[in-house]
């Protein structure tokens, strides 16, 4: 069998604009004779996505011969990034199948075709940074004019750039026989956090109170094959949002609360008159909020609801909660963004740390979908438990490859260049470690990578890959030495996530 399988997607914008967007893409396949469609609905930045994940893992696990092409519209469609292209195109190789994009006339294979691909894709990078640096002026600009943003949170509604209270009704409790407007409802929230003194008791009462169960039956987030379409079915497919089942915030959604939610309303400048800047920053793995005495805010820009003074009472208070023993420590978290629930596919975050004898502080993770009832999985692990079985899969990774990389010596002799590296490598192995040696490292091992992929023809990052990894990992002692600082670094740098079942690593995703 030599079928044909097709990747569409389009961002959500496109999806609004044009309900039928994704599906003239589909229908575009299944007249080229495609028999299985995936897709997705998501920006060409993000790099996680269901329906492209399941079409690698769907390909690796095909038998070859079975898949002979794979159709797009376009090179973009797969995204922007060079590094996720490149992934999908070593898994193509491996299985002798072609890629074909039906708006462009590009030989994958060919050296002109990889450079045609490398000026797509940095085009493509180019246009999304014009995008961001229009946004970013446009938010200066509004900083400057002392302008509101374009939504705004609880409480409140955004008016000819300025921020009024939303007076329109949203509750009622009946047993007390009160109303609540929605800027009531947000004051209420403050004189409810004073009673109780922490975000996750406010949160409970606010739930327990507004009749919003804490926890609900579990909901699970799996895979379930919705971006996989046959061509017998395409006429009757669903084409709407990945996102799974989600609870969002009022007014389009109930009026759960969730702490960490409820934690960024409460320190909110806007409810004290301020408006807030600069509050998220941009990571390898997309934007991340700051602490919120990091943010930057233009102060009287409207009437408050709360003062100043209760403001920083409330910061206060949440600081010094964060302080105390029982809750999540400062200290540098190696598997920050990485593990993921089995159960739900949701992320594993630091909910407490423990101080034991002898000064060594153990975390425990737990999906934070448990806390809002969307997953049953109550069960915490351990971090040194976590970290240990996380070192066994990497060693066990490294040793796989590391065979690899001896049979591929075997069967044939190494450029000469390549040779000259690594003795040079490791000479700079046997110096003490620092940030200039291993930036050196890092340069010489990523020479070895490209000299090798021209001879093997695959891709610059497998042979990186491979070949730090085995380096690396030969044992446990190098995971050991390391801090948190280097694990950190080390996982961003080769793992795309951790599965983690109750108190199980099942298994590490490599980029």
């Amino acid at each position: 069998m030599n079928e044909k399988w097709f990747y569409g997607r389009v961002s959500s914008i496109e999806q609004q604009e044009d309900r039928n967007a994704l599906k003239k893409q589909l229908e575009r396949g299944k007249n080229g004779g495609c028999a299985r469609f995936y897709w997705d609905i998501q920006s060409r930045t993000t790099e996680v996505r269901e329906g492209l994940q399941q079409l690698i893992d769907d390909l690796k696990a095909s038998s070859k011969g079975l898949v002979s092409e794979l159709v797009v519209t376009r090179i973009d469609r797969i995204g922007s990034s060079s590094k996720l292209f490149y992934a999908l195109m070593e898994v193509l190789r491996s299985k002798s199948i072609k890629l074909l994009a039906l708006d462009q006339t590009i030989d994958t294979e060919s050296l002109g075709g990889e450079l045609t691909v490398d000026i797509l894709l940095a085009a493509s990078k180019f246009e999304i940074k014009m995008l961001s640096s229009r946004v970013s002026a446009e938010r200066k600009h509004r900083m400057t004019q002392r302008k509101s943003h374009r939504f705004a949170p609880l409480g409140w509604k955004v008016v000819s750039d300025r921020y009024v209270l939303d007076e329109s009704w949203c509750i009622c409790l009946l047993e007390e026989q009160r109303c609540f407007r929605v800027w009531e409802l947000a004051l209420f929230a403050f004189e409810v956090f004073n009673e109780c003194g922490s975000v996750r008791r406010t949160c409970d009462t606010l739930n327990k109170m507004f009749g919003t169960k804490s926890k609900v039956e579990a909901r699970s987030r799996k895979t379930t094959g919705k971006q996989v379409i046959d061509r017998e079915n395409l006429d009757d497919a669903d084409f709407s949002s990945n996102k799974k089942n989600t609870y969002k915030r009022y007014p389009w959604g109930s009026l759960q609360w969730s702490p960490s939610g409820l934690k960024n309303f409460l320190v909110n400048p806007v409810n004290a008159g301020g408006t807030p800047f600069n509050v998220t920053t941009k990571s390898p793995s997309g934007k991340q909020l700051n602490h919120f005495d990091k943010w930057d805010c233009n102060w009287d820009t409207h009437e408050g609801i709360i003062s100043r003074e209760q403001h920083e009472q409330v910061k206060r208070i949440i600081r010094s909660n964060a302080n105390n023993r029982w809750v999540g420590s400062k200290r540098v978290n190696p598997f920050a963004n990485l593990l993921k629930c089995s159960n739900c596919g949701g992320a594993l975050t630091r909910t407490s740390g423990q101080l034991q004898r002898g000064g060594k502080l153990i975390h425990y993770y737990q999906c934070t979908y448990f806390s809002l009832g969307r997953c049953d999985r109550k069960e915490m692990i351990r971090s040194d438990y976590l970290d240990e079985q996380v070192a066994d899969l990497l060693v066990l990774e490294a040793t796989r490859l590391a065979g690899m990389v001896n049979l591929d010596r075997e069967k044939r002799e190494e450029p000469v260049e390549v040779k000259e590296l690594r003795e040079t490598l490791a000479g700079l192995e046997k110096l003490p470690v620092n940030p200039f040696v291993e930036k050196a490292k890092d340069g010489i091992r990523e020479q070895i990578a490209s000299i090798l992929s021209l001879h093997e023809n695959v891709t610059t990052r497998s042979i990186l890959v491979r070949e730090e990894l085995s380096q690396m990992f030969c044992d446990r002692e190098f995971w050991e030495t390391r801090t948190a600082d280097d694990k950190k670094r080390i996982l961003n740098r080769f793992v795309r996530r951790i599965v983690v079942d109750r108190r199980v690593v099942l298994g590490i995703e490599f980029l």
